[in-house]
């Protein structure tokens, strides 16, 4: 994108133009402090010519280190802070499966990095399910979502949330870390909601209740309320921006001195026809508020307040294009914003394997710095600076978009571009797809990562058709037996049960089974003796299995 030009005279521009091509006739060259180049023509350009923004993220991963301790399998969404020659992170892991979405086996940790070595120094335990505290025993549940802030020179203040989905109201603890010992505080203590109503255990409840006052109309969540975008520091002042991601419920959030109480400011959930959650948030040069949120039906939306209390209606901004949900960030590192959001694009069929980084310094025009493109995802992202340099965690996968390890680096020192002479990228491996034979395990869809969990009896071990679980739309090639999985008709599920009929399928006399996890994933099964030239098309989602000499392919229709 072209930055925005201020009373500019043409002839100025081209001088500075020239200048700056000199100066920079190499690609992915540092502007160096020290060169005598215009301070106005450093401001109009922000990245160097050809800077290659994927190469830039190449370089950053290859140099990442793994943090997450051997057994762990599955692991997310990370934050740390740094002390001294060392970097303290929190993560929420579990030992029995990719993901997070272990139940009671998640659980939260804190390991110690050298900055110097990148070498982990030790992993300590925070707090786990029915653990047992000098204070108090934490109930049965999941520990998530943990977060960490720096105290003083003695003490870490880590924070995490215990929840057991619908089955009680979830609470966010904090437990204190001593620098000098390396051990954690033997109690655990709750945090604090303060809201307009009064002060509260931080609960879901007491967060959804100020949010009904101010207009707020979807459903109560017992869980999910969490502290996300932390913790940054205006006008001498903490804050984070809250959120319930079930709930889709967002909030900026004053941290109080006692570094007990979060007080809400202001919320901001429009429009509610959108799922907004897991907000990032910043201030823009002339002091106004923004925040850039995850949207679960759709493209980021933005929204601006000028107090922090009363925000606008969220929407799209041409900035960012091809959002996925997941993450962002926003950060301020000199006088440079740095934008980081998902792209939907997918690199070997990985979700969440496209991280963009976009700078500018009045948040309306935006230039590419990194992007960060792998096969093994690349999400949840945060970025800190310490002694002149930004320090990442970001959540990866060997499992197409399952997270299962936190890798820890260096971004950059600050404002600089490591230097691109003579590289270009190496090629991305793709990995051969599997064959699309029905047997447990095997990849079901194009762009889903889901495998085949149970089928039914009468396709086992057939081919079938690997295509979008959003669409189907395919010819037969060769005459013969066409099965059709679909969900069974039950509330929320994807059933194309009558629009199959009406195309001439019947329904086998077998039990429905469950194609992959989910209750709205259990299907039943329909069959068809189907002609040459036939052309079936459905929505999301129908599941072609081909029967013995049987041949179906992708319809393409013929150029006129």
């Amino acid at each position: 994108m072209m930055l925005r030009v201020r009373q500019w005279s043409p002839v100025i521009i081209l001088c500075f133009s020239v200048i700056f091509l000199a100066i920079n006739a190499h690609a992915g060259e540092t502007l160096d402090a020290d060169e005598n180049v215009s301070k106005d023509l450093i401001n109009l350009l922000l990245i160097p010519t050809k800077w290659d923004a994927a190469l830039a993220g190449d370089q950053v991963m290859n140099h990442l280190v793994r943090v997450s301790a051997p057994q762990v399998m599955g692991a997310h969404d990370a934050e740390f802070v740094c002390v001294g020659d060392r970097a303290y992170i929190v993560e929420h892991d579990n030992d029995v499966q990719p993901g997070h979405g272990a139940g009671d086996k998640m659980y939260c940790v804190l390991s110690i990095v050298n900055l110097k070595t990148l070498e982990v120094d030790k992993t300590i335990p925070m707090a786990k399910s029915e653990q047992v505290f000098e204070n108090v025993t934490l109930p049965a549940g999941a520990c998530f979502v943990p977060r960490i802030l720096k105290l003083n020179g003695q003490f870490l203040r880590c924070y995490f949330a215990s929840e057991d989905g619908a089955n009680r109201e979830a609470q966010t603890w904090y437990r204190d870390f001593d620098l000098r010992k390396e051990t954690f505080e033997s109690s655990i203590h709750k945090a604090k909601l303060k809201t307009a109503a009064g002060v509260f255990d931080m609960q879901p409840r007491h967060f959804y209740a100020d949010a009904v006052a101010q207009g707020f109309q979807k459903p109560a969540k017992a869980f999910g309320l969490y502290l996300f975008d932390s913790f940054k520091q205006f006008d001498g002042k903490t804050y984070v921006a809250i959120n319930n991601w079930p709930g889709k419920q967002n909030a900026l959030a004053l941290v109080k001195d006692d570094r007990i109480t979060f007080e809400v400011i202001g919320h901001f959930n429009e429009p509610q026809s959108q799922q907004l959650s897991e907000a990032a948030v910043n201030r823009l040069p002339d002091g106004t508020w923004m925040a850039i949120c995850r949207n679960d039906v759709g493209n980021y939306h933005f929204t601006t307040s000028v107090d922090g209390r009363k925000w606008s209606e969220g929407e799209e901004m041409p900035f960012v294009q091809k959002g996925l949900n997941s993450k962002p960030t926003f950060d301020r590192f000199g006088d440079v914003y740095y934008l980081g959001w998902q792209e939907n694009t997918r690199i070997d069929g990985c979700n969440r394997s496209v991280f963009n980084v976009d700078v500018s310094r009045d948040c309306q025009t935006w230039e590419r710095k990194y992007r960060f493109e792998t096969p093994e995802s690349f999400q949840y992202p945060t970025f800190h600076e310490h002694d002149g340099a930004i320090w990442l965690t970001v959540s990866q996968s060997d499992h197409k978009g399952s997270t299962d390890r936190i890798m820890f680096g260096k971004l950059e020192d600050v404002g600089a571009f490591a230097s691109q002479k003579g590289l270009t990228r190496k090629p991305i491996p793709v990995s051969p797809m599997p064959p699309a034979i029905m047997k447990l395990g095997v990849k079901l869809f194009t762009d889903r990562d889901y495998t085949l969990q149970e089928m039914p009896d009468t396709v086992a071990d057939r081919r079938f058709f690997r295509t979008s679980i959003e669409h189907t739309d395919v010819v037969v090639t060769k005459p013969g037996m066409l099965y059709a999985i679909t969900p069974t008709t039950r509330p929320r599920a994807a059933s194309q049960e009558k629009a199959l009929v009406a195309m001439g399928f019947a329904k086998v006399d077998e039990p429905e089974t469950q194609f992959f996890p989910g209750e709205i994933n259990r299907v039943s099964l329909y069959e068809k003796h189907v002609q040459v030239g036939e052309r079936f098309r459905f929505p999301k989602f129908v599941f072609f299995v081909m029967g013995e000499g049987t041949e179906i392919e992708a319809y393409l229709p013929t150029a006129p």
